[in-house]
């Protein structure tokens, strides 16, 4: 992995945060923090179960989203927060505005770091606790977190396009096209 690949993914990731940020500021408060079931049998006509939000409303999921994005980047420079959550460190993300605010500060502070990396840094070992073997390279923290933002907004986009609110495509091949949120 170099940094020019990873920080497409990483403009990518910001790029689809905001939109599916955006897109859950349409949603009536009611849906946006409802206890959430999809009924599965309204897309796949062979398949009849319903399944619930990882989290269980889209405002729980898009907390959990901006606490994990958070606490992977401060492990990568150092700070272990441990088992602890960004509002237990006096974040304020009690509705949607303060967690679109956040995400996007946190998308940006995520987007310095790995622009201050060298090619060599991303295979450099990150500590993921107190085991000595359990080590992976700085670079797959990275992509982690990328990759479990685009679970819990798979699972978002769904919910909102079956609410009305479809954030359209949200396709990683664009991921070399899309511009950083607030770039002009």
């Amino acid at each position: 992995m170099d940094i020019d690949s990873l920080l497409a993914f990483v403009r990518f990731h910001a790029w689809a945060n905001d939109r599916i940020l955006t897109t859950a500021a349409g949603l009536p408060d009611e849906e946006f923090r409802h206890v959430t079931v999809l009924d599965h049998g309204s897309a796949f006509q062979t398949l009849r179960h319903e399944t619930v939000l990882d989290h269980g409303s889209a405002f729980q999921t898009l907390r959990h989203l901006v606490d994990v994005d958070w606490s992977w980047r401060e492990l990568c420079i150092g700070n272990d927060v441990g088992k602890t959550y960004v509002w237990d460190h006096g974040f304020e993300l009690d509705d949607l505005p303060a967690i679109h605010a956040f995400c996007l500060e946190e998308d940006t502070r995520l987007r310095s770091y790995v622009e201050s990396l060298h090619d060599e840094a991303l295979t450099e070992s990150v500590a993921l606790g107190s085991d000595p073997d359990d080590i992976v390279p700085r670079w797959l923290i990275v992509a982690h977190v990328v990759n479990h933002g685009t679970q819990h907004r798979s699972e978002l986009a769904r919910y909102f396009t079956e609410c009305g609110h479809s954030p359209g495509d949200i396709d990683l091949l664009d991921a070399l096209h899309v511009q950083w949120p607030g770039d002009a």
